[in-house]
């Protein structure tokens, strides 16, 4: 049997899978690598994968070409900063788990989930409309993540600052990425985000 390799096709239907104005990006990121990572005993085989981990739950570090989370005391989250970035696949991670004789599993997300980024002074500004989370940067500093609910969507939010604009990393559930992104743009317009044409 052949390599099942799956075409990517992003769930966002847009004329442009960016969006720039007055200060604010909105990108489409679907189709990075994202893998979910679930066991009491995963951090341990882990170390083996990545030179650190997060220490705490809602802290996030840079592993060279993506991002390690954790969640909880015992769930990671692992997503790529490119769509070929050079990460340990699903099944790699299972194959060390089993190898290491620990429980623990391993969820690739790639498929299921939208990826969208939205950077800016007043990126901020553009969620506070849509979630109950506190934005301010003592509550929610860089190199974190939180998993709530934004615009009734359960949503996981990463804050990734770049070159020093705060950046918000918003993973949801693919079918519900083409409505997250609109209502990002409609609630983007009061800060002149503009998703010119469809």
């Amino acid at each position: 049997m052949t390599d099942y390799n799956p075409i990517f096709r992003s769930p966002i239907r847009t004329s442009e899978t960016s969006v720039a104005t007055s200060g604010l990006q909105l990108i489409d990121q679907s189709g990075l690598p994202v893998t979910l990572i679930q066991g009491a005993a995963a951090a341990g085989v882990l170390q083996s994968h990545f030179a650190r981990l997060p220490a705490t739950a809602g802290q996030l570090v840079d592993v060279g070409e993506g991002f390690l989370a954790r969640l909880t005391p015992a769930e990671f989250y692992l997503f790529g900063k490119s769509a070929g970035a050079a990460l340990p696949t699903a099944a790699e991670l299972e194959n060390s788990f089993k190898t290491a004789g620990v429980f623990a599993h391993t969820v690739d997300f790639t498929h299921g989930q939208a990826v969208i980024r939205l950077a800016g002074d007043q990126a901020a500004d553009v969620l506070r409309k849509i979630c109950g989370l506190d934005f301010h940067d003592s509550a929610f500093p860089p190199m974190q993540v939180k998993q709530t609910s934004a615009a009734k969507v359960k949503t996981l939010i990463a804050r990734i600052d770049e070159a020093g604009l705060p950046a918000y990393h918003l993973h949801v559930s693919r079918p519900l990425g083409q409505y997250f992104w609109e209502t990002l743009l409609d609630v983007g317009q009061e800060f002149g985000l503009d998703g010119g044409q469809r």
